[in-house]
């Protein structure tokens, strides 16, 4: 790239998705004039995720390093040779690919080396699974390469913390979803407009993988419709994977085949669509990072019941304010969150509102904020927004 006076923000993420592409454009679009965005995609599909290729940045320079190829399918040095190569004139550069991958490690200590400032950008928390002390002291000291971090939410600033970044920037709002984007594609209709309160079902949308605890969910539900009886509501599994056959077999077992709909795998715009006419999102998975669903799910305003483990909880659940926070392992837990969501239409329409109220914590412009403030500390009013995004999760340090 050739020489400016104004900075070059590089952002690395593995493969692009709609809001990949949102979270660029919101760095690009605060930093317009003041800094230039290059939006780095190391190849164009993977193992994990089905999801689209992806098309331009608007306002940033976007590259993908090995177009048409799988992620995971790329040889390590490879992927290495070719990020160093796109990033290494950069001056800061976000890194969201998982810091436990080698070409990974590697390439933040060759940045720090040539001094370019990388930030890390992560949704780990401790309480993701159990954690080792050799382990994590190994991560500390391989973490050291990182000038910064962005992260989701309190739990995740707590375990950055915990790995050394405690004299180092610590800022919120990297998971987030363009709510303008989310919003027109489920046609600008936000609860309580649209659907009628009675015909609204309840939606999982995701992997269909152990994690997700979905044999946990359907039971909960079975045990809902014992309690709501005719009147019970419908329940969406949107997604696709390898738990569907353990999944319809528990169905079909408990009797639930014409209460449960499988729409498949779903697009952007349709996951927006089903979320829009829903009564209430439920992720009640065993291990969550995040669940940038549940931001999906409040840009039209609707309550979520969710499980302690996930991330975004804290910054988007207030229990009984928003939505349930319900144990795993706790079916009866599930059942009651959804009974008090369906029967009661004037306690759905105050956590609709409340959903409205916290919505914006989950928007890309909250890593617009961070990156705006990594570049200058005192911006305003990008520094107040994270003060006030730290207040809102209760528990921020």
């Amino acid at each position: 790239m050739p020489d400016s006076p104004v900075p070059l923000i590089g952002i690395l993420f593995a493969q692009f998705a709609a809001y990949h592409v949102d979270r660029c454009e919101a760095v690009a679009r605060r930093l317009s004039g003041r800094a230039r965005v290059l939006a780095v995609e190391v190849a164009t599909t993977s193992q994990v995720y089905a999801w689209e290729p992806s098309g331009d940045v608007a306002g940033a320079a976007k590259v993908t390093l090995f177009p048409g190829q799988s992620y995971d399918s790329l040889p390590r040095l490879a992927r290495l040779r070719a990020q160093w190569r796109a990033l290494r004139k950069c001056d800061w550069v976000l890194v969201g690919i998982g810091y436990n991958e080698p070409d990974v490690i590697a390439l933040s200590w060759l940045l720090r080396l040539s001094g370019v400032k990388g930030v890390m950008l992560t949704e780990s928390k401790a309480d993701d699974f159990p954690r080792s002390a050799g382990t994590e002291l190994a991560k500390s000291l391989i973490l050291r390469a990182y000038a910064a971090a962005i992260v989701g939410g309190a739990r995740q600033a707590a375990y950055v913390r915990s790995l050394g970044f405690a004299r180092r920037t610590v800022l919120p709002g990297y998971d987030g979803v363009s709510l303008e984007r989310i919003r027109a594609q489920g046609g600008g209709v936000l609860a309580p407009d649209g659907a009628a309160f009675e015909d609204r079902p309840f939606i999982y949308v995701g992997r269909f993988v152990a994690k997700k605890n979905l044999i946990e969910l359907i039971e909960g539900y079975a045990r809902y419709r014992e309690l709501a009886g005719p009147a019970a509501r419908r329940l969406v599994l949107a997604g696709s994977g390898p738990e569907e056959a353990a999944m319809r077999a528990r169905i079909d077992l408990l009797g639930l085949g014409d209460a449960i709909e499988f729409p498949g795998f779903l697009t952007a715009e349709q996951v927006s669509g089903r979320l829009a006419g829903a009564l209430a999102l439920v992720l009640v998975s065993r291990e969550e990072q995040w669940g940038l669903v549940v931001n999906e799910a409040l840009a039209f305003g609707l309550p979520a019941i969710v499980s302690i483990p996930v991330g975004s909880r804290d910054a988007l659940v207030r229990n009984l304010v928003n939505g349930y926070l319900v144990e795993c392992g706790s079916t009866e837990g599930i059942a009651a969150a959804m009974q008090a969501l369906a029967a009661d239409r004037a306690a759905w329409q105050a956590m609709v509102a409340a959903s409205h109220e916290r919505a914006w914590l989950g928007d890309t412009e909250r890593l617009a904020d961070a990156v705006e403030l990594l570049l200058d500390p005192q911006a305003e009013p990008a520094r107040t927004r994270a003060e006030h995004f730290k207040t809102a999760t209760g528990t921020w340090n």
